[in-house]
């Protein structure tokens, strides 16, 4: 059995050539019976004909007719262990896939979690929003070098303008 090996994440990861599972098998299976065939038309002339024959020939055409059926039987045993070998691949295919499947919801459900909970946040209202503190103009004019670092972080400037308004206060 062939199975084409890329890379994890392309679309052609494991997927099974069918035809070459088949298409050996199956050619010499019917090769076989057109042999099998050809010795049956051979018996069944013989007998229209009323010809004996020989014992050696009928020995012959014996040990063939065994081997044509021992070697069909072979075919026929290896075509189904392909199939079960196919069934077993594509069976581990579709549990892969369901457990991708599995493991994309479960993102999109921690996604969608996790943005709940930030709006959530967001709309957390706290003791900070209401402080009165300076105005942001006057604190801009006002508070010394120290505390106007980091203007661009909304969190760091009200951190500084809290740390101002304390040192204000004292």
């Amino acid at each position: 059995m062939d199975i084409d090996s890329g890379s994890p994440n392309t679309p052609d990861n494991n997927v099974v050539s069918v035809s070459n599972i088949t298409d050996t098998p199956v050619s010499q299976i019917n090769a076989l019976c057109d042999e099998i065939e050809k010795a049956a038309n051979y018996i069944a002339q013989s007998r229209q004909n009323d010809q004996t024959v020989l014992s050696e020939s009928r020995e012959d055409l014996l040990h063939n007719a065994t081997n044509m059926f021992v070697r069909l039987r072979l075919l026929n045993r290896r075509l189904h262990e392909d199939k079960a070998s196919l069934s077993q691949a594509v069976s581990d295919m579709k549990q892969k896939a369901d457990d991708l499947a599995l493991k994309l919801e479960n993102k999109r459900r921690e996604i969608s979690y996790v943005q709940k909970e930030i709006e959530s946040t967001e709309k957390l209202e706290t003791i900070y929003q209401n402080i009165e503190i300076i105005p942001l103009q006057q604190f801009m004019e006002t508070a010394p070098d120290e505390y106007k670092q980091n203007l661009d972080n909304q969190h760091e400037l009200m951190l500084n303008r809290l740390r101002y308004e304390i040192r204000q206060r004292e």
